[in-house]
């Protein structure tokens, strides 16, 4: 503009590839002339007109004010000879007065190589390139829309968008629409973006860019953007039916407007281009392209994920590889986490296959392969429909093989068909023989994948058979010849054998402790065993580690268990596996009850409870069922034995929604879990209804009286409906049955519960007894329970030795109160002053008021009065009159007395907590 007022001529011309903000600049500018007193003229180029409103016939400028004149034309490329030679002609004599000319040219356009254009760009004094936003350009266009987003988003826009203002205001655009239509765009606004249709103005401009080019050009773009993805040019050409120097010259044509099909950026302007291609070209020009992209993309050696989209759209049509590759893409995400992907692969593949196609039979077992962890019920199913289709029995026999082990515990009825199937006609090394107790040996095959898959088989059969007393005994005879004591031989410890071999002996120890034929010590060392070789790292709910777990715990090997159980957990937490984290949270509920730590069992099951899926704002998923049996009946157990109200209700909520609220596993939790709640007039049906469900489970082996202590429950219930001598038949039947396992805790405890609801005389030698063997156990929890039964006993009957025997007690009651309040502090989230919160206090009686029993459970774990102050968000000074008060009411001396007088309270509290525990 300074050389313009001085009297020259001047042209400038601004280039771009489209959509790069040519018209933008050309609007500053005449802004900015208007503004140094310039009048202002503009023009645009226009395919319709193939002209320029320059003024006709009248001269190009105002002359008779004598100001400078600023001429500013867009799309230069458009305007048409005549225009383009009038514009020549006007640089060459512009008339009297200095003339400012800024001319907007689009690089890539077919009009714009032509003679006239370029002699207008040859002359200019200056070219001005519009080139793409960096990060922060594209941060200030989104801001003054007023989104603000994180570095990372940012950066996602300006790759998606190749750093284009055009892109970019295009998803703008959408986003409002979007807003306008009332459903306001929150995180991952690109991808919403980039989801909803392109407005035409960009389809306008895509459009108007390949005007004017060969058709080779348009047919090479069509076909880069239904690929989708970085693809080769000689690909493109072929699918585009061009030869190779016609391909390459296309692409070259599309480098120049800024499109680079080969490695498909920007991909919001192929997303445009793809819309557009796939409008204007026919359902079967539509159906073959998809076809033979897959075919071209497939011998290229494109990745599955890239082949496969095609066939998702249209189907394989006359592709003889096309099942084969859905089914290996399919492998390939499943692996990499992505089971939704693999299930539609696999489905839509098995639509090109009739239903009598043993393809189909081999896509079926491939989708029940995927199912396994997302959809157990449809597994099933898959698997019963694949094994008709598959002709040979070996072949059936590993499919059945492959289905998660305890599901044959839990699907009785279609696990007896799918055994029956594999092995029906078959005499190979996998066939059971006519007696349940024998396995037949391998006879046509020797290796060691036969004898392998003969081993799975075998575990699968006997697991499915757990109800019958028979097949408990024969279970029990298998692990002798299996492994002949070995493993309780002293000296080195054999080796961790096949994974095949671990999983027979897990479930063949499980047999052993469901049919009380294999004593506590051989189940705790062979458990033991097993979790030692068996790796936590390949957890999964429905493995032979369930039944493992499930051993361990009754046979208190809880040590093995619980640091088994710790690297499972952390696995399905880096998985981020919610259904594994459920099942393994139960189990280490499980093995922690079992081993007299109350508080860890209910902070697991009430973790476990709430990350399980919740019926009533996830139908669709999986809840808790009989599949998930050990995990129910787990959290069931943790609930009746802490007490737990709010761990008990959460169950009988996500029980009683679910879809196996009806099954016999989630029937009897739901039935033990409703005791407390019965009103006395309903208690003889539910007793009833308890005993019922508990015979049905365990008569299809899911249930056992050693692991889940079923009668022990209903003991309080007959008790409430003042039938003392069925409860007493109940717990002496009991005691048997603890007697022949030989576990000191569950003896103990029976025992103990026994010499409370008894009277007279035996009452103590019961609870002697209790107290003697539970001596020889680690559950100091029960042995605390047991002394003060017992020292309560003698103390009424006005023998010696009561003093000595409740004084140990105590102290046993104030460990455990420690190791309570620990817990309860560390399940607490942190408070804004790093200090916990309190809630929940395990601190009960005393007449104490609530802050009062946080006041006293904080000090008790060594917190100072400034720490107490801050967890409950009260002065130090409302502390220390607390703590005054306390003493007075616990009639203790000073905190030294209090310490140790509310930890005895918490533990007392814990000791009263379990089945019939309030008769102690």
């Amino acid at each position: 503009m300074n050389g313009v007022q001085t009297g020259d001529t001047v042209l400038i011309a601004v280039t771009g590839t489209p959509g790069m903000g040519r018209s933008a600049f050309l609007d500053a500018v005449a802004v900015h002339a208007e503004q140094h007193g310039f009048v202002v003229r503009r023009a645009r180029g226009s395919r319709l007109e193939q002209g320029l409103p320059l003024g006709h016939p009248g001269p190009a400028r105002p002359e008779a004010t004598g100001r400078p004149v600023a001429l500013l034309v867009d799309d230069l490329q458009r305007a048409g000879e005549p225009a383009l030679t009038r514009l020549t002609a006007l640089l060459a004599d512009p008339g009297p007065g200095p003339l400012l000319m800024a001319v907007a040219v689009c690089e890539g356009e077919f009009a714009t190589e032509t003679p006239g254009v370029q002699e207008i760009l040859s002359a200019a004094h200056r070219v001005i390139r519009m080139g793409p936003l960096g990060t922060e350009g594209v941060r200030a266009l989104l801001g003054e829309r007023g989104i603000v987003l994180a570095d990372d988003q940012v950066h996602a826009w300006t790759h998606a968008t190749g750093g284009n203002p055009a892109l970019i205001i295009s998803l703008l655009e959408r986003l409002e629409r979007l807003e306008r239509a009332g459903r306001g765009a929150s995180a991952g606004l690109l991808d919403i973006a980039r989801a909803q249709p392109a407005p035409w103005s960009l389809r306008s401009r895509v459009a108007a860019a390949l005007t004017g080019h060969p058709e080779s050009v348009g047919r090479l773009a069509a076909c880069a953007a239904l690929l989708g993805g970085e693809t080769e040019t000689h690909v493109l050409a072929r699918l585009a039916d061009l030869d190779p120097v016609e391909g390459n010259a296309a692409a070259r044509t599309l480098i120049r407007l800024g499109w680079a099909a080969d490695r498909w950026t920007p991909p919001v302007l192929w997303d445009c281009v793809r819309e557009a291609a796939e409008e204007g070209i026919s359902l079967t020009d539509r159906d073959r392209l998809h076809r033979r992209a897959a075919e071209l993309l497939h011998a290229s050696g494109a990745p599955a994920e890239r082949v496969v989209p095609h066939f998702m759209e249209v189907g394989p049509g006359d592709w003889t590889e096309a099942a084969q590759v859905m089914r290996e893409t399919a492998r390939e995400v499943w692996r990499g986490g992505d089971d939704a992907l693999a299930i539609r692969c696999l489905r839509r593949a098995l639509r090109e296959f009739p239903s009598y196609s043993p393809q189909r039979g081999d896509l079926l077992a491939a989708l029940a392969d995927v199912e396994r962890n997302a959809d157990t019920a449809a597994m099933l199913r898959h698997v019963g429909q694949a094994l008709p289709l598959l002709d040979a029995v070996p072949e059936r026999a590993a499919v059945v093989a492959r289905v998660p082990l305890t599901l044959f515990l839990s699907a009785p009825h279609a696990a007896s068909e799918m055994l029956e199937q594999a092995g029906a006609g078959r005499t190979g090394p996998m066939v059971p023989t006519a007696d349940p107790t024998a396995w037949a040996a391998p006879k046509a095959s020797g290796t060691s994948e036969a004898s392998e898959l003969g081993l799975r088989l075998e575990a699968r059969v006997r697991l499915s058979r757990l109800g019958d007393p028979a097949a408990q005994a024969a279970a029990v005879q298998r692990l002798r010849a299996l492994d002949p004591e070995r493993v309780l031989a002293p000296g080195p410890v054999p080796g961790p054998g096949t994974a095949a071999r671990r999983e027979l002996m897990a479930v063949l120890v499980f047999a052993g402790v469901l049919g009380g034929r294999l004593p506590a010590t051989e189940v705790a060392a062979r458990t033991r065993w097993l979790l030692e070789h068996e790796p936590a790292s390949a957890a999964s709910e429905y493995t032979a580690s369930a039944l493992t777990i499930a051993s361990a715990a009754v046979a208190e090997a809880s040590e093995p268990a619980r640091c088994w159980l710790d690297t499972a957990l952390e696995t399905a937490r880096q998985r981020d596996d919610r259904r594994l984290r459920t099942a393994v949270l139960s189990w280490r509920a499980l093995t922690a009850v079992h081993a007299g730590r109350p508080a860890d069992a209910r902070a697991d099951a009430r973790e476990a409870c709430a990350t399980a899926p919740d019926p009533a704002r996830d139908p669709v998923g999986d809840s808790l069922g009989d599949h998930d049996w050990l995990a129910v009946l787990s959290l069931t157990s943790v609930a009746v034995e802490t007490g737990d109200t709010w761990l008990a209700e959460r169950l009988r909520d996500r029980l009683a929604q679910g879809q196996g609220a009806g099954q016999p596993v989630c029937g009897l939790a739901l039935r033990v879990l409703q005791i407390p709640l019965t009103a006395e007039r309903e208690l003889p049906a539910l007793a009833a209804d308890v005993q019922d469900a508990a015979r049905r489970a365990e008569a299809a082996g899911w249930c056992n009286r050693t692991l889940f202590p079923v009668d022990v429950w209903r003991a309080p219930l007959l008790l409430r409906l003042g039938d003392p001598e069925a409860a007493l038949r109940l717990l002496a039947r009991a005691c048997e049955r603890a007697r022949r396992f030989g576990a000191p805790t569950a003896l103990g405890r029976t025992l103990r519960m026994w010499g409370t609801v008894v009277r007279g005389r035996y009452a103590l030698s019961l609870l002697a007894e209790s107290v003697a063997v539970l001596r020889e156990s680690s559950n100091h929890l029960e042995l605390g329970r047991s002394l003060t039964a017992y020292g309560n006993r003698l103390r009424a009957a006005g023998r010696p030795g009561s003093d000595e025997i409740l004084a140990e007690a105590d102290r046993i009651a104030e460990a455990t109160g420690e190791a309570v309040l620990r817990r309860w502090l560390a399940s607490q989230p942190s408070s804004p002053h790093g200090a916990p919160p309190c809630g929940g206090v395990p601190v009960v009686g005393g007449l104490l008021s609530d802050t009062e029993r946080r006041v006293a459970s904080l000090v008790a774990l060594g917190h100072t009065n400034q720490d107490a102050a801050e967890a409950l968000g009260v002065t130090r000074r409302a502390v220390e009159k607390s703590l005054t008060r306390l003493y007075h009411r616990l009639d203790v001396d000073g905190r030294a007395g209090l310490v140790p007088a509310v930890r005895r309270m918490a533990g007392r509290a814990v000791f009263g907590s379990g089945v019939l525990a309030e008769r102690l």
